[in-house]
């Protein structure tokens, strides 16, 4: 079990405020609280859903949640404003398409699993921390801890910090990176697609 909630947290890598979640639902932490709900919706409806229909659900709320834009400009670092409009497109939608089917290939079943959101603090220079936990029954809980900046559409998830620690951002920027210095920006783009395809097909 603690080795399921150590691969659920990596990925993502509810107690919810319900009242203030209605009345500043812009804020960081509402952000947050309504991406955990659809999260935990979709591990309780996950075997009849499928991965098709755990993709699907799990789409609109990762679109609302995640700065797909931004994350993927970090990952490639310098070499982005090199690439052409249809390169950076053609990155941003495989690494889109690549995040919600590795939540719905992971989060494929429920085990009594629920989300418990903590504080947030703004970091200065770099945005506002909000930290949650994963509780399971009879294991200790994991922390997880977001990253969110303000963007031209609203607060929006940068990264996620497993134990408050582990960036999941740096660890794709440096698995990607890899790639990009071996195989090109085709390479990555080719990378990300077959490992979509693989996950849909797990």
């Amino acid at each position: 079990m603690w080795c399921r909630a150590i691969s659920i947290a990596a990925i993502i890598l509810c107690v919810f405020n319900s009242g203030r979640v209605a009345a500043q639902e812009s804020e960081p932490r509402a952000i947050v609280s309504a991406f955990q709900n659809a999260l935990l919706a979709t591990m309780k409806d996950a075997e009849s859903l499928g991965f098709d229909g755990r993709y699907h659900r799990l789409l609109p709320a990762m679109n609302l949640a995640f700065d797909f834009d931004g994350i993927t400009r970090i990952i490639v670092g310098s070499r982005w404003a090199s690439l052409n409009s249809v390169q950076q497109k053609q990155l941003i939608d495989r690494f889109r398409d690549f995040s919600i089917s590795t939540y719905a290939a992971e989060f494929s079943a429920y085990g009594g699993e629920k989300f418990e959101i903590g504080d947030d603090r703004i970091q200065p220079g770099i945005g506002t921390i909000v930290e949650t936990s994963l509780v399971l029954e009879n294991e200790p809980s994991v922390k997880l801890s977001y990253l969110l900046r303000q963007t031209s559409v609203g607060w929006r998830i940068v990264d996620v910090y497993l134990a408050g620690t582990i960036s999941e951002l740096a660890r794709r920027r440096e698995e990607f990176g890899s790639i990009i210095q071996s195989q090109g920006i085709d390479g990555l783009i080719a990378l990300l697609k077959r490992k979509s395809d693989e996950l849909a097909g797990s």
